[in-house]
């Protein structure tokens, strides 16, 4: 799709000053729940419409703000309209807004305009961004930098993935999708893979490399470029690039390098060598478990290190990570059955966490129940996801959680199609009708010693839950 250009988020910012009252399109998401916590710190007028206003009422619990179901009538006296990704151009209360002339932004330029003034830290990748933006946020909490952040899960130790600190930081989750990430101005960047996803919105790979160049190329020169290793070839050489770049990962060449990760004795988490730029080597640990974790943990250690935090004191936040929802959650243990959930819905995500478990329960069968995210995704990484999903011992599968999806996309893919593809690669794999119907499915099969994992972006959690509550 052609790149549209994002306007200054310098200019937003002094807009975004005089605004007192906003209305939220979708404000029950993750991200939007988060920024109407943040401009209601700002003693900013909150109001917003969700299709699922319960959820949305439960995500913004103690904020004063009035939340509506997907009404048609936008109210009066509103000076600023934010509308989310997954507001299309025939929502109601959008098209009242284009009508009435009132300004609206998306949801990608708030959040520059919210980090304009601020030393900005963003988040970048096709994988691990939540992860990696958590372990950041509450790595500089932990050491007392009283920072603020706007990321895509619940960071579990703070309740929520908003805060609004009085510290100079403000760390933001930067997706790529609807090249959102062109809206952000931060100082200090990482950009944790650049693979191929989104392809509902992009071309191919090379025009996903190119927006991550743009995105890359708006950090100022005394700013820092913090990228893993195996990904770097796509920045250098980029004559638009201002920023110094600093690598991390498992290769000789990386500034950060990283060894081989290892479980800690808890059996809870990994610890791993690192080898700073300057020579000097630590052990350090994470409390999640896998080796893409261990990446991520370096990656966040170097990116608090551009950031101005002590080394030791990165560590030691990153140490202390009290994780973050769905991203390998434990969800019980009961009957001798483990119950994981885990928000991956790419094969890069799914492989390094059937891997992970693997390595930490490694004689004990692996029951996937993996809820495919989007048609165009099932559909153009078809191969991928069932190369992947074979490696489990038994795969089960609800229908395909459809998002932005057309309906000439929802009939040309289901999940049978996944299903069927995974037998031919040698895997076991059942196609089940729903995810109530799932549950049931899977008590029935499940037995003591297994290790359950519910996978997916889209509500395959409820799954994890009404399993565990059953046992």
């Amino acid at each position: 799709m052609p790149a549209h250009p994002a306007p200054r988020a310098d200019d937003l910012a002094s807009v975004l000053a005089t605004v007192r009252s906003a209305y939220l399109l979708g404000i029950g998401g993750v991200g939007m729940s988060g920024a109407a916590r943040l401009l209601a710190a700002r003693g900013i007028e909150v109001r917003g419409s969700d299709a699922d206003p319960g959820g949305a009422a439960a995500r913004l619990a103690g904020v004063p703000l009035e939340v509506t179901g997907e009404a048609t009538v936008l109210p009066d006296g509103v000076d600023l309209v934010v509308r989310s990704a997954a507001i299309g151009p025939g929502h109601p209360q959008r098209a009242a807004a284009e009508e009435r002339g009132l300004r609206m932004w998306r949801y990608a330029d708030l959040v520059g305009a919210l980090m304009a003034d601020r030393v900005g830290i963003a988040v970048a990748g096709c994988h691990g961004k939540t992860t990696t933006s958590s372990l950041v946020a509450s790595a500089l909490a932990h050491a007392g930098t009283d920072p603020s952040w706007l990321v895509g899960g619940t960071l579990r130790a703070f309740g929520g993935g908003a805060r609004a600190g009085a510290g100079p930081h403000f760390v933001v989750e930067s997706c790529e999708f609807d090249r959102s990430f062109h809206a952000h101005r931060p100082h200090v960047a990482i950009v944790t893979n650049v693979d191929e996803d989104h392809l509902d919105y992009y071309a191919d790979l090379a025009e996903i490399q190119e927006s991550f160049r743009v995105f890359a190329a708006l950090l100022p020169s005394d700013g820092q470029l913090v990228v893993n290793d195996a990904h770097a070839a796509v920045f250098r050489g980029d004559a638009r690039l201002r920023a110094p770049l600093v690598t991390y990962g498992f290769g000789d060449d990386a500034a950060w390098r990283v060894g081989e990760p290892e479980l800690t004795g808890d059996g809870r988490g990994v610890a791993f060598s690192l080898t700073g730029p300057d020579g000097r080597t630590t052990c350090a640990t994470v409390p999640m478990l896998g080796r893409h974790n261990a990446l991520n943990a370096a990656g966040a250690i170097a990116t608090l290190v551009a950031a101005g935090v002590d080394r030791d004191a990165a560590e030691a936040g990153v140490a202390a990570f009290g994780g973050v929802g769905r991203r390998l959650e434990l969800v019980a243990e009961r009957r001798g059955v483990l119950v994981y959930d885990d928000y991956g819905h790419h094969p890069a995500e799914i492989r390094a966490v059937v891997r992970a478990l693997r390595q930490r329960h490694p004689q004990r069968p692996l029951r996937v129940l993996f809820q495919p995210h989007q048609a165009s995704r099932t559909r153009c990484l078809m191969r991928e996801f069932a190369s992947v999903l074979a490696e489990a011992d038994s795969v089960w599968m609800p229908p395909i959680y459809f998002s932005r999806d057309s309906e000439e996309a929802r009939r040309s893919v289901k999940s049978g199609d996944l299903v069927r593809h995974v037998r031919n690669e040698g895997g076991v794999a059942e196609e089940v009708e729903s995810l109530d119907e799932l549950v049931d499915f899977a008590l029935e099969r499940v037995a003591p010693g297994d290790v359950v994992i519910t996978m997916g972006a889209g509500n395959i959690d409820e799954v994890a839950r009404g399993l565990a509550a059953r046992l």
